[in-house]
């Protein structure tokens, strides 16, 4: 579903890594993508409140993308009105925000750090080029597409004016203004059903080998099951049950977390043997017993039996 903000299967992949790893194993690299990432994504979380606060029916659709000429283009937010398309990029940055004479947008932080960014409407009009671009190859009439940038940090300082360049908070006025240029509605409730359906149904979730991007070596992991209350505590398999070593909680299921994290850092089957080796200190049985009681679909018998993970992400 794409009609509210959820964390994207890179950002889940980023965050379980994190948790995995030692603070020692964690590289400058990994460190800084979970850092924009989570940064993004804490910007996006703020967008459906004032979206809301536009006092026109719509719909919203958001972390939206689509393939386009053997590679993929990112939308934070497409918010559909009656008569236009609003497109959203988000930017959760926060300092004195400025464009530079070269149309660069710069970033200057509380401790002097300057940073350089592509203007952000240059990449959202690119955005809605491309978008353009894929809906007129399947014969769709096309809404006016509006492209904002909106920047949601609230100690965001921007130095600069221009009316698709805002806080979030002057998200709604600028949304409202626009629309009531529209005076006669020429793109029907169907039509905007039928896009919306291609949109989504065209969308396709980053899939990155998040170990090998990060040139991260499986045995660095910290393996086992963690508590979800203590969140990096592992728990101990005591009396048929999983119990939290700090805490004391206990959850007879508490090892289904830990297959899909499985499931998101390596892939998503799992072996007997890959399972022990990922949990921990279970035996043979136990591990079979455990997989048999989710009811994952599985292929091969023996030691060779792959189990499909799929179906825990629908629980």
């Amino acid at each position: 579903m794409l009609d509210c903000v959820r964390k994207s299967l890179y950002v889940k992949q980023l965050e379980i890594l994190m948790r995995r790893l030692s603070t020692h194993d964690v590289t400058e690299a990994l460190e800084k993508a979970y850092g924009r990432e989570i940064a993004g994504y804490s910007g996006e979380k703020k967008l459906p409140y004032y979206l809301q606060m536009v006092p026109r029916e719509k719909r919203l659709l958001f972390g939206v993308r689509i393939p386009w000429q053997n590679h993929f283009f990112q939308i934070d937010n497409l918010s559909f009105f009656q008569n236009r398309l609003f497109l959203c990029e988000v930017k959760h940055l926060k300092g004195t925000l400025s464009i530079n004479e070269a149309g660069q947008l710069t970033q200057e932080t509380a401790d002097g750090k300057l940073e350089i960014y592509d203007n952000p409407l240059v990449q959202a009009t690119f955005q809605r080029e491309k978008l353009t671009n894929v809906l007129h190859l399947h014969d769709f009439n096309i809404p006016t597409i509006h492209p904002i940038v909106v920047f949601t940090h609230p100690s965001a300082n921007l130095t600069f004016q221009h009316p698709d360049m805002l806080p979030i908070q002057q998200l709604p006025h600028r949304i409202t203004e626009l629309l009531q240029q529209d005076t006669q509605p020429h793109y029907s409730l169907s039509e905007h059903r039928q896009l919306m359906d291609f949109i989504a149904k065209h969308h396709q979730e980053r899939n990155v080998n998040i170990l090998d991007k990060f040139q991260i070596h499986p045995r660095k992991l910290i393996r086992g099951v963690f508590c979800p209350t203590c969140k990096n505590v592992k728990a101990n398999r005591v009396y048929g049950t999983w119990q939290c070593s700090k805490c004391g909680r206990k959850d007879k299921m508490m090892h289904v977390e830990a297959l899909k994290e499985w499931a998101l850092l390596f892939q998503p089957t799992i072996t007997n043997k890959q399972a022990r080796w990922f949990l921990t200190n279970i035996s043979i049985d136990l591990t079979k017993r455990l997989l048999t009681q989710l009811n994952c679909p599985h292929t091969g018998s023996y030691k060779n039996r792959q189990y499909d993970l799929t179906n825990l992400f629908q629980k």
